[in-house]
Order: C-alpha cells, then sequence, then structure tokens
C-alpha cells in the first residue's frame, strides 16, 4: 500500500471517529428534557419556590384541561395545595422533542398512582395521566420551561377509567 493511499485511509478513518465522537457528545433531548421535568417536579413537590423560580420562564403559563390559563406565579402560588405523601410521585416521561435554536417542543406524559380512601373509607388506587404539549426556551445556556398545555387527561380508580378528556 502505498503512502498517498494510506494517507487517504488515516483521513477517512480520523473523519468517521471524528464524526462519531462528535454525535456522542451530544446530549440526548428527552434525557434532558427527563431531567429538567424530574428537577422541577422535586421542587414543586417540595414546596421549593426558588427552585421552581429557576426551572420556569418569567412568562410561564400553564393551560389545564379545561382550558384555564395560570400564570407563573399563580402556578407557584397554588404549589402549597398539590397532595403530598409518600405514595404521591409524579413520573414525566418526554414523548417527543422538537428542537428549534433555542426552543423546544416537548411532548410530554405525567403519571401518578396514589393510594387513598374512598368514600367508605376503604384504600383505592387512582391513576392520573396527563399528557401536555411544553414548549421549553434556552436562556443563559438552561432550558426553562415556558409555556405548558395539557392536551389529555384520564383517571382511573382501582384500574377503571372514571374521567378522560382530550382537547
Amino acid at each position: 500500500m502505498s503512502f498517498s493511499t494510506t494517507r487517504h485511509w488515516l483521513a477517512a478513518g480520523t473523519m468517521i471517529v471524528a464524526v462519531a465522537g462528535a454525535a456522542q457528545a451530544q446530549e440526548d433531548p428527552k434525557a434532558v428534557f427527563e431531567g429538567r421535568y424530574a428537577e422541577l417536579t422535586t421542587a414543586l413537590l417540595g414546596k421549593d419556590r426558588a427552585g421552581a423560580e429557576k426551572l420556569m420562564a418569567p412568562e410561564y403559563e400553564s393551560t389545564d384541561i379545561r382550558g384555564d390559563t395560570y400564570s407563573r406565579g399563580e402556578v407557584l402560588d397554588r404549589m402549597g395545595q398539590m397532595p403530598g405523601g409518600a405514595d404521591f410521585k409524579p413520573q414525566t416521561s418526554v414523548l417527543k422533542v422538537k428542537l428549534n435554536g433555542t426552543t423546544a417542543a416537548v411532548d410530554s406524559q405525567m403519571q401518578i398512582k396514589m393510594q387513598r380512601p374512598d368514600e367508605n373509607g376503604e384504600q383505592m388506587t387512582l391513576e392520573i395521566t396527563v399528557v401536555s404539549a411544553d414548549t421549553w426556551v434556552q436562556r443563559g445556556g438552561v432550558w426553562l420551561m415556558q409555556k405548558s398545555v395539557q392536551k389529555e387527561m384520564s383517571v382511573a380508580r382501582n384500574g377503571e377509567v372514571v374521567f378522560r378528556q382530550a382537547n
């Protein structure tokens, strides 16, 4: 093999390694946003207003399944009304991420499963699933939630769906 041919193989090999390395260096967008949702959930459940504010853009708005819209301040003020307990652990999964520069459109699904007494005092299992279309913006290298719109909600009691709404 001549030096010229070897040089081309080395150049091609270096390029493949560089491209593979760059691909590995890029973070998985789903993993990034699942981490941000986990941070936000921890702050909200911990009633950590300052922690939640660090994850929400100042102009943040949340629209619930009924179409009612709440500002960041209103959402944070309602934080104290969130149910608690050891069995209340919302889990958010990222379904889809579409990046466009410093903006990300994220479809997410939050699932909550908890035990509560029913009207007769017997334990029941409630399962709540909410699918949202969220907008995140990157500012100063940090992703902040700017908007969340609930698109679908279902509530199951002991495995039987008792409420479902989609917008």
